[in-house]
């Protein structure tokens, strides 16, 4: 029996259902260029005249980032022109929001989870600037159940993340959550995309690494031990970061309507 997540407010499918009831205008998507993202990718290319790919750094832990913008040229050639990209920098709010308070944090929380989660739930409040600067209304990230023993992909941060967007008046969506991973990986071989090296349920090569992150899930990728997290510590987590960076996102939505204003 496949297994499917149901969330408070409805499966991801019906997320994603919004998501076609807008098709023809722009969408966002979280981008690293792994199996996920890019099957997100070619999903909204089939219903948006144009798909904005994010792919960010907090310039600590991310290398390679050059494979997100290989990828971004294989989707190009690939699938048309309905694809832009930019590689951009979190380091700022990263230092503001999570690494100022890691050390306090790991006292609270007692878990590694608070980078990863940290680095996450940053790179969605810049996605919601993104989406204020460039009025679009609908984003997507290719979170997918074949890694939801991730902290930034359980059901529960899933949730609150949910909660970020429609906050900012921002339709955020799943739209390959529940498609199974071989499946995606089959479309992508069958189009010709470069998949790297397969090592059990991972491909090495084509997305950008994460050191910390790595080390960190580590006894999952080579033993499938699960990492326990407790979706209480997870979700006052999420919303302690939202505290902090909903400022920072107000400042960025006062400038947009000024700006809107003087035209």
């Amino acid at each position: 029996m496949s297994r499917r997540v149901i969330f408070e407010n409805g499966l991801p499918e019906e997320g994603f259902t919004a998501v076609k009831q807008v098709a023809g205008k722009e969408v966002a998507l979280m981008f690293s260029g792994g199996v996920d993202s890019t099957f997100a990718a070619l999903r909204l290319s089939e219903r948006f005249e144009k798909v904005s790919l994010l792919t960010y750094s907090n310039e600590y832990a991310h290398y390679h980032l050059k494979r997100a913008r290989r990828r971004f040229y294989e989707l190009r050639k690939i699938a048309g022109d309905k694809f832009s990209h930019e590689i951009i920098s979190i380091k700022d709010i990263f230092d503001e929001v999570v690494l100022r308070e890691l050390d306090d944090d790991y006292k609270t929380y007692s878990s590694g989870f608070i980078w990863c989660m940290g680095c996450k739930i940053v790179m969605h409040a810049r996605t919601i600037m993104y989406n204020l600067e460039k009025g679009i209304s609908c984003s997507c990230d290719g979170a997918s159940l074949a890694t939801a023993e991730m902290v930034e992909q359980m059901p529960a941060s899933l949730r609150e993340i949910k909660d970020f967007y429609a906050y900012n008046k921002i339709d955020y969506s799943l739209p390959v959550y529940n498609v199974p991973r071989e499946e995606e990986i089959a479309e992508l071989k069958k189009k010709g995309f470069f998949m790297g090296i397969r090592i059990l349920d991972r491909h090495l090569g084509i997305q950008p690494r994460c050191i910390p992150g790595e080390i960190y899930y580590l006894p999952y990728i080579l033993f499938k031990q699960p990492l326990r997290h407790a979706e209480t510590d997870v979700r006052a987590y999420i919303r302690a970061k939202r505290e902090k960076l909903q400022p920072m996102i107000d400042e960025i939505s006062k400038k947009t309507k000024k700006g809107a204003g003087k035209q």
